[in-house]
């Protein structure tokens, strides 16, 4: 979900650092990892300190194979936690707590809308994406459909 070249690196060094001193930052992303909640490319993401992280929690986490991801944390056992992007079909990615370094709040669409994600309703939304894991690769191919219209 986030690049890798050597300036994206130092940019998402200084946002991890603003967030570590409590900074709230709105960080671009791009990938298609996190479809349909985010778009990268499009959207940008609003990190927070991570407190309190949960299951169902976004997050921006280094991995056990050192890429930066901003992916939904699946379980936490002990200091290990479990991520798989919303718009992976099957992949998940390990990482230590120490590791998750910002919690994503609201996702910032171009017209600059900022969409809470832990309303209620987003949360009933998104546990239902994470139970429909099965039937997932229809719903993105629909879903790309969908892009594909809206944007002709």
């Amino acid at each position: 979900m986030i690049g890798a070249p050597k300036d994206d690196a130092m940019i998402l060094a200084e946002a991890i650092r603003l967030v570590g001193e409590g900074v709230e930052v709105t960080f671009p992303v791009n990938g298609r990892s996190m479809r349909p909640f985010i778009e990268g490319g499009r959207d940008s993401v609003v990190l927070v300190r991570p407190t309190n992280v949960k299951p169902m929690d976004v997050v921006l986490a280094k991995t056990e194979d050192n890429r930066y991801v901003i992916h939904r944390v699946l379980e936490m056992a002990g200091e290990r936690v479990t991520l798989m992007g919303d718009g992976n079909l099957q992949g998940r990615e390990h990482a230590e707590c120490k590791q998750i370094y910002a919690k994503v709040t609201h996702v910032v669409h171009p017209n600059g809308y900022k969409r809470f994600l832990y309303t209620p309703f987003i949360q009933f939304v998104q546990k239902m994406w994470v139970s429909l894991l099965p039937l997932r690769r229809y719903l993105l191919k629909l879903y790309t459909v969908y892009i594909r219209i809206r944007n002709f």
